[in-house]
């Protein structure tokens, strides 16, 4: 059997009933429709469901590149490492992952459960949508995804097997260009609203930030605390007000737990610097604003509790017999989540793959006051990630932020 070539409408169907799928859907490929998904960047997605027996499932396929930018070339098998995390996950946080009902590396196809009951956060964000579960799901989530893959818990020899299985260089190299170079440099990659100018030109001449941003990067690169996602932002997350599902976690690799914590908190102050032209009524804008660094607090704090339940229950404890040293490495993932979730943030605004709380406001002028919020947020926690002692300390930088245009 020769490469498949990407499917579409009609031979995603024939696929899944090759694949002995049917029962999922029920009926036959005649019966179905499919539905291409075009919000993500990098994979083909389709939406394949049989409307009399109200049943739908997701078909995920990867390609030799990004389909919505097709110079970039990346690996295939980016789907096996999606395929091995969502095992992982399913193993300690179930809630919180999609099912999967089938997997074929030859084929770079991921076929798994339909979250249509559920919105993506990011997009229900910039609407002042509130996820009251959203905290405690997420917080749980990263907790017990990153304790359990990480030398706390596992043996040493299996932790390395581990990560040499899951090394994924080609996806590193795309994050370490893309959120910890190139935003700090003329490239061809950026792209901002051109009010920005005069404030990326501050950026890019700022070598104490640019110094601040290296450290970072180096952590990403050799750090490998534990499995994380290494994609964690808002987009990659499904929730209504009972679930919340995570998804696309085929960046992943074993590095520095603060860069989950630091992507998904930092996506959290996007969408409060992008609220600003999002709502016109001041004290609509305040409220939901006030809920968004209230779920970034409780976020760290149900992470924080989480956590430490692991470590009390499942430590390997004749290798990390300290207290005080629980206690340093909860407060050290604190403060690399903030420098992680500016980078992420700098990323968002002024480099690559921008998203859609902020190129969803039309107005180029009320853009830019609140991409210009962003970077003032941004540059707020590079500036402080070392001095941070709890996360009331990094929603008191967000809400201190101002507009510089």
């Amino acid at each position: 059997m020769g490469e498949l070539e990407a499917l579409n409408e009609t031979t995603v169907k024939d696929y899944l009933a090759q694949r002995g799928l049917a029962e999922r859907l029920g009926g036959g490929a005649e019966d179905w429709v499919a539905e291409p998904i075009t919000d993500g960047n990098v994979n083909l997605l389709f939406r394949v469901k049989n409307p009399h027996a109200g049943r739908s499932l997701i078909v995920k396929q990867a390609l030799g590149y990004a389909w919505r930018y097709p110079d970039f070339k990346m690996p295939k098998g980016r789907l096996a490492i999606e395929h091995a995390v969502l095992q992982v996950a399913a193993e300690h946080a179930p809630e919180q992952v999609p099912e999967v009902y089938f997997f074929s590396p030859e084929d770079a196809v991921l076929v798994m459960e339909d979250l249509n009951r559920h919105r993506e956060m990011r997009a229900a964000l910039r609407e002042g949508t509130r996820f009251p579960r959203a905290a405690e799901h997420l917080g749980r989530y990263m907790a017990r995804t990153l304790f359990y893959t990480s030398d706390l818990y596992l043996p040493s020899g299996e932790k390395k097997a581990r990560a040499a299985e899951l090394v994924n260089p080609v996806l590193r190299k795309v994050q370490e260009d893309l959120v910890f170079t190139q935003p700090f440099m003329e490239h061809p990659n950026n792209r901002y609203s051109p009010p920005l100018e005069p404030l990326v030109r501050e950026i890019y001449a700022d070598d104490g930030l640019r110094a601040e941003v290296h450290e970072l990067k180096e952590r990403y690169m050799t750090q490998a605390q534990a499995l994380i996602h290494n994609d964690l932002h808002t987009g990659s997350i499904l929730a209504n007000e009972e679930e919340t599902k995570v998804v696309d976690p085929e960046f992943a690799f074993f590095g520095p737990m603060g860069h989950d914590l630091g992507t998904y908190l930092g996506n959290l102050a996007l969408a409060y610097a992008a609220y600003e032209a999002h709502a016109a009524n001041g004290e609509e804008k305040r409220a939901f604003r006030d809920w968004l660094l209230e779920s970034l607090i409780e976020t760290w704090r149900v992470f924080e509790r989480e956590f430490l339940a692991a470590w009390e229950k499942d430590v390997q404890r004749e290798e990390w017999s300290s207290d005080r040293y629980r206690e340093r490495y909860l407060k050290r993932l604190l403060q690399d989540a903030a420098g992680f979730g500016a980078a992420e943030m700098f990323r968002r605004l002024i480099g690559m793959a921008h998203v859609s709380d902020f190129w969803s406001i039309e107005d180029e002028d009320e853009r830019a006051a609140a991409e210009s919020l962003g970077l003032d947020i941004a540059r707020a926690w590079i500036a402080s990630w070392r001095a941070l002692e709890r996360p009331e300390d990094l929603a008191a930088l967000v809400r201190a932020g101002r507009v510089l245009l």
